[in-house]
């Protein structure tokens, strides 16, 4: 069995893994703060970055535009963020961290941090050159096409 095919020998299926177990263990931790993890990145984006546009907000969390309104609302209705109106100047509505967002955000960082560490105990001293590979790697994916250019072929019955 090829090695991309074989989930044990798999650096992609090793890492999706990954991404999944993380994922969905944090999501579990977060619950406890009322939140999920893309709308804690929302939450300490905000807190970096007040103001910050929508379209920014979903390119940073790696999330589609249509998602992170959707983020953004559930947030909004929770009184954790508050969204400038729009007006006729400006075609990018502004968000910001409420009070509630930012007490929000600081019960759920411990949680967080608490994964952050695990992951960088378990890179120790290699930590930076691991996090270099993984964006170099990102960066890799990213400019890779999604699917092979077909040959051209000759309609069936036909030789070329």
């Amino acid at each position: 069995m090829p090695s991309h095919a074989d989930p044990e020998k798999s650096l992609g299926f090793a890492l999706k893994k990954l991404q999944q177990t993380l994922r969905s263990r944090m999501d579990a931790a977060l619950t406890q703060a009322g939140l999920t993890t893309p709308q804690y990145l929302v939450l300490a984006l905000l807190e970096d970055h007040p103001g910050i546009s929508n379209s920014e907000l979903a390119r940073r969390s790696a999330v589609a535009p249509p998602t992170m309104l959707k983020i953004l609302d559930a947030l909004a209705k929770a009184g954790y963020v508050e969204r400038a109106d729009r007006t006729p100047q400006l075609r990018t509505r502004g968000t910001t961290l409420t009070d509630i967002g930012r007490s929000r955000l600081a019960l759920a960082s411990a949680t967080v941090e608490t994964f952050e560490n695990l992951l960088r105990d378990a890179a120790g001293a290699d930590e930076p050159v691991i996090s270099a590979w993984l964006r170099t790697c990102t960066d890799l994916v990213a400019g890779t096409p999604t699917a092979p250019e077909p040959e051209a072929s000759p309609a069936p019955g036909r030789q070329p």
